[in-house]
């Protein structure tokens, strides 16, 4: 994820600095670039929402350690903590599904990627056949399409399709390098999912299988009463506690930064969104 960050940011980067003249852009073509922008717009508007259900967990996450700091640990104490572990999995197995136009049940996030894969084609066919796009303008967009795609598929929990990448016309270095990593996002992304993992994030998924863990650990606890096996499960909890507090850091870390580049990327969408209403006044 790291690598496909910095390949956006780069990319960013590539058009604030361009000088290549736009006025060659015909009025069909801005009008392609106006209706991607809203599209993204409303992705960006879908992948906060899911930044805030990760944020969610992270909260019950930390109400359930808390509540198994405290020495000698209760009974309440443990009913407490499972309780919040609970919620932590709620939040996973909650679906935010709606029903579109074919009568079929998806999330939001699904919907998205379909969006946005309709959106890559699209755009790759008007380019391949007007061929007037600004390469800068072209590559941010191909760019910004596959992030949002990647994050689409990341914060879809459990995804039935596997990731589709953005076929990048022309002969290009950027295209080249596009496409190989996006070989390598495909290649990480399919390996996950045939482990079974319930999220492609793998901050978000080890987080996922030591929650559920500890939930388990806590059961045995309450329901297994020689002294005997009291001490050994409390150094178990002890241990577990001591793994999930670490794995929450990693977590928290993770989405703040997929936070800050969703939140950036919408922020940059806004901008181009207002550069292509000015050049369409002026076609």
């Amino acid at each position: 994820m790291d690598m496909v960050l910095s390949t956006h940011s780069s990319t960013e980067r590539m058009v604030s600095e361009s000088h290549h003249p736009v006025s060659n852009v015909d009025g069909k073509s801005i009008n392609t670039l106006l209706e991607n922008s809203i599209k993204l717009l409303d992705t960006c508007v879908v992948l906060k929402t899911a930044v805030g259900e990760i944020k969610n967990y992270c909260g019950y996450l930390e109400i359930a350690l808390r509540a198994v700091q405290k020495d000698p640990m209760s009974e309440i104490q443990v009913k407490r903590c499972m309780k919040a572990l609970k919620k932590c999995m709620e939040v996973l197995n909650r679906k935010d599904d709606f029903v579109h136009h074919f009568g079929q049940r998806r999330s939001k996030l699904e919907n998205c990627s379909s969006t946005l894969r309709r959106m890559g084609e699209k755009l790759n066919t008007e380019v391949n056949s007007i061929g007037n796009y600004p390469t800068a303008i072209y590559a941010a967009q191909v760019v910004t399409i596959f992030v949002c795609s990647l994050l689409s598929s990341a914060f879809s929990l459990k995804p039935k399709r596997s990731f589709s990448s953005v076929c990048a016309g022309g002969q290009s270095s950027w295209s080249f390098s596009l496409s190989r990593l996006q070989k390598q996002v495909k290649e990480q992304t399919d390996q996950k999912k045939s482990r079974g993992s319930i999220a492609l994030l793998e901050e978000l998924d080890m987080a996922d299988i030591a929650v559920r863990d500890f939930h388990n650990l806590l059961e045995k606890r309450l329901h297994r009463n020689p002294s005997f096996e009291k001490v050994a499960q409390i150094l178990k909890v002890k241990e577990s506690v001591e793994v999930l507090q670490a794995l929450l850091t990693d977590l928290q870390h993770g989405i703040s930064t997929l936070e800050f580049q969703v939140e950036s990327i919408y922020r940059n969408l806004l901008r181009s969104r207002m550069a292509f209403i000015d050049m369409h006044q002026g076609s």
